[in-house]
């Protein structure tokens, strides 16, 4: 009987030691699992901690701009004047000097990457007498975007175009060859050209002395693919694109060419619309026979062949303007 229940008490306690070192290792386990998860909570509460807030949005400012302040730009009272698909344009008064400024909102669905740190250094740098100068630019947390720039108290080509005064030759004049320095200068003035890529009446403001002054230069590269196709859209359905520019970013030197002359082909026959009449089909510039004026009508259509290498650059347009200047003066 005695052997028989040694065998059985050996079978029960091994059996018991097999169950006991189970338990043991399962709990071993669990703790092991429990401390591995504590440590991951703790080191990602560790990196959390640590990883420094994103820098405060910040205004950088430009030649003319440093007083701006802001806090003074985003409580100063503004009036919309200027609406498009990709921002808005503002007249706001600064509170503190009481000085107008153009403030232009570029929509967060519309801005470009947020890496532009150099382009907007070079488009602030640009400083010519018949460009708008960017005096700041503001970047904000939510991916909108904020240029600020002078007022002009004349308002845009587009307005002076369609009002009903008489425009005579001398003004005409004046505001074609400002407008063709200004694109001269950011096509050859530059470290690196900075073609317009959409030049048109409305972004040509004029101060009390009618002295044209372009604005918008190298807007496009701040904003991102659908924004700029849409504004080549409105380019092309409004005249001013030339015909072989398929992407804005394919813009260039030549392509702007196209565009003047379209704006000074618009100036001259008092329309709203430049692709209205052809002077050169239909025989009638609808401007006056003022040599002056025709021969500027000549320089347009020069400016708009369908072929880029027909064109003119802007040094032979203002070569052939100062000399209308020179013959009517004489």
């Amino acid at each position: 009987m005695l052997k028989l229940i040694l065998p059985l008490a050996s079978a029960t306690l091994f059996l018991l030691l097999l169950i006991t070192i189970f338990l043991l290792r399962l709990k071993l386990s669990k703790n092991h699992d429990i401390e591995k998860s504590s440590t991951t909570r703790n080191n990602n509460n560790t990196k959390t901690d640590h990883t420094p807030p994103p820098p405060p949005p910040e205004l950088t400012t430009f030649e003319g701009g440093e007083d701006l302040t802001i806090d003074e730009i985003l409580e100063a009272p503004g009036e919309v004047i200027g609406k498009s698909h990709y921002g808005t344009l503002y007249k706001a008064v600064l509170q503190t000097t009481q000085t107008i400024r153009l403030l232009r909102f570029l929509r967060p669905a519309a801005a470009g990457c947020d890496d532009q740190h150099d382009l907007v250094r070079l488009l602030g740098s640009v400083r010519h007498p018949n460009l708008v100068p960017l005096l700041g630019f503001y970047a904000g947390g939510r991916g909108e975007k904020l240029l600020v720039h002078p007022f002009y108290e004349h308002g845009n080509l587009a307005e002076f175009i369609t009002d009903k005064e008489s425009k005579n030759g001398v003004v005409i004049c004046k505001i074609a060859i400002g407008i063709a320095r200004a694109l001269h200068h950011l096509h050859n003035g530059l470290q690196k050209p900075i073609p317009h890529g959409n030049l048109n009446s409305k972004n040509v403001l004029l101060d009390q002395n009618f002295h044209p002054h372009v604005s918008d230069f190298g807007l496009h590269l701040l904003l991102n693919s659908p924004a700029t196709r849409q504004m080549l859209q409105l380019s092309a359905s409004s005249g001013y694109k030339a015909p072989e520019l398929i992407n804005m970013t394919d813009a260039d030197e030549l392509t702007d060419v196209y565009s003047y002359g379209k704006i000074l082909l618009e100036l001259l026959m008092s329309s709203k619309d430049p692709t209205v009449r052809n002077p050169a089909a239909t025989g009638d510039s609808g401007v006056s026979q003022e040599p002056i004026l025709q021969c500027l009508v000549q320089i347009g259509e020069d400016c708009c062949r369908s072929s880029p290498n027909l064109r003119p650059d802007f040094r032979e347009v203002i070569a052939k303007i100062e000399e209308i200047g020179r013959i009517e003066m004489n």
